[in-house]
């Protein structure tokens, strides 16, 4: 078998990575597997194994395209209630940025993938908007991460 070309390895490496978003965000953490994902990937459990040897490889993967997601959903433009609201209206939308608060949220209290990315994808979200609006945001945070854990056991 010919070697495959470091774009064609970074391809199947992206497939993979675009499926356990998705899974890891409709099904959970836990429903989320090697097998799920060879069946929705086309690739061999060992061929996604052989990238990511552990299911929390996956997580340090994604952080980067959770916290985008995450930040490009908040108005950091305007003001702390403009914030504040921009995620109350996500939170209710019941899309992509609840799906991610939601596994942040099983991780930090499953201790499961503990890798330290639950925590710093939601450190790092109030760091990058405290940044872009410059004020601090402790208090804001504190009141928008207790609300949204209420709201994902609806």
């Amino acid at each position: 078998m010919p070697k495959r070309s470091k774009a064609q390895t970074q391809q199947t490496i992206e497939t993979i990575l675009d499926a356990a978003k998705q899974q890891l965000l409709t099904l959970g953490y836990e429903g989320m597997s090697y097998t799920t994902l060879s069946e929705a990937t086309g690739v061999s459990r060992t061929g996604i194994s052989h990238h990511f040897p552990r299911k929390q490889d996956f997580m340090a993967a994604l952080e980067p395209v959770l916290l985008d997601s995450l930040m490009g959903t908040l108005e950091t433009e305007g003001t702390v209630n403009q914030l504040m609201q921009s995620w109350m209206q996500a939170m209710h939308a019941d899309g992509e940025f609840k799906a991610i608060l939601r596994l942040c949220f099983y991780l930090l209290i499953s201790g499961k993938a503990d890798n330290g990315v639950a925590f710093r994808c939601l450190r790092k979200l109030q760091t990058d908007c405290e940044k872009q609006m410059n004020t601090d945001l402790t208090v804001a945070f504190s009141q928008l991460l207790g609300a949204s854990l209420l709201m994902c056991r609806q």
